[in-house]
């Protein structure tokens, strides 16, 4: 198991601490953990809502479409993959 190597430090109640603290101790976990635990469950969801794409069924069969019979490139598109070939950069 990795070990932790970062501090997140903020001021609570006591009241607030000594309930966590309490409650941890009821579930045989440590603070850290019993407090961590929901945090990065919460965080986790909230972050990967946020990375979902959301789409219509239309909107799924215009990209599919799109993918499968692409637009031919416009002059500026080609001009500017010219110029990017030209710079040398490597991707990868």
């Amino acid at each position: 198991m990795p070990t932790a190597d970062e501090r997140i430090e903020f001021r609570v109640k006591a009241e607030d601490k000594a309930l966590l603290a309490r409650a941890a101790m009821l579930e045989h976990a440590k603070l850290p953990q019993f407090v961590l635990g929901p945090a990065l469950k919460r965080a986790r969801k909230i972050v990967a809502e946020a990375d979902r794409i959301v789409t219509t069924e239309q909107g799924y069969r215009e990209v599919l479409d799109a993918l499968a019979n692409p637009p031919k490139p416009t002059k500026a598109l080609v001009d500017a993959m010219r110029e990017y070939r030209e710079t040398g950069i490597q991707w990868g």
